[in-house]
């Protein structure tokens, strides 16, 4: 079953029609998020996508990320004409994620949301990893305002801007395993939350202990997803 009528049945028993909103301008990163979107979730699930049309490659800054808000609140409409299941609004600061709530009658995860309250929900000191400075007290607020505080141990930034510690493989490298051992070593932490795609690729075979859980953010909304009551309509944070 396919469309609006397969919402009223739980996403684990229905065919589920995704839609994944790229926040960013990035053509390339949503083909990424699809192709992983498709390998962890269940075979009967169908993808569809939407990539902004105005906005940054990359959301490094508060004004990249408000502007990202507004595509995505914008979209709206051709989310209700699409007649998904659920949306994944995929990008770590969430953005339009609430309009987006209050706007449609279908679930709509953030993966930014999904990876904190993963993190949280086990109980260990966690650490988010992020290369974005300028979005350092928009990451702080999306923590308390999902109310993740409680295990929430350290927010681990890069010093230089994201274009700069993303420019090329091996820096981006460098820069996260220094991350990761501020984050275990200097700070105690057991879980890490891996904030944006670029830093979750470069994270991904570092952080392969067995004494440490790493949150992958696609993954986390995806789990939400199959966990969800049906007719469930995620409340407004």
């Amino acid at each position: 079953m396919e469309g609006p009528l397969a919402s009223l049945l739980s996403p684990d028993a229905a065919t589920m029609k995704v839609l994944l909103i790229n926040p960013n301008t990035n053509t390339s990163t949503t083909e990424l998020m699809l192709m992983v979107a498709r390998a962890q979730a269940p075979a009967g699930w169908d993808w569809l996508s939407l990539t902004a049309a105005r906005g940054a490659a990359l959301i490094d800054n508060p004004e990249s990320l408000a502007l990202a808000a507004d595509e995505v609140a914008a979209m709206a409409p051709r989310i209700k004409a699409l007649a998904v299941d659920a949306v994944i609004v995929a990008a770590f600061g969430d953005p339009g994620l609430q309009a987006l709530r209050e706007a449609l009658e279908i679930p709509v995860v953030g993966i930014g949301e999904a990876a904190m309250k993963a993190a949280d929900a086990l109980g260990l000191p966690f650490s988010v990893l992020t290369i974005t400075p300028r979005l350092r007290e928009s990451t702080l607020r999306q923590i308390r305002r999902y109310g993740c505080e409680t295990h929430f141990n350290t927010l681990v930034i890069t010093a230089e801007d994201a274009a700069t510690t993303s420019r090329d493989h091996d820096t981006l490298v460098a820069k996260i395993r220094q991350s990761i051992h501020r984050a275990i070593v200097e700070d105690g932490s057991r879980v890490l939350v891996i904030g944006g795609g670029p830093v979750a690729a470069a994270a991904q075979t570092l952080s392969q202990r067995e004494d440490l859980v790493t949150i992958q953010l696609l993954v986390a909304a995806i789990h939400q997803l199959q966990h969800l009551p049906a007719s469930c309509r995620l409340p407004l944070v």
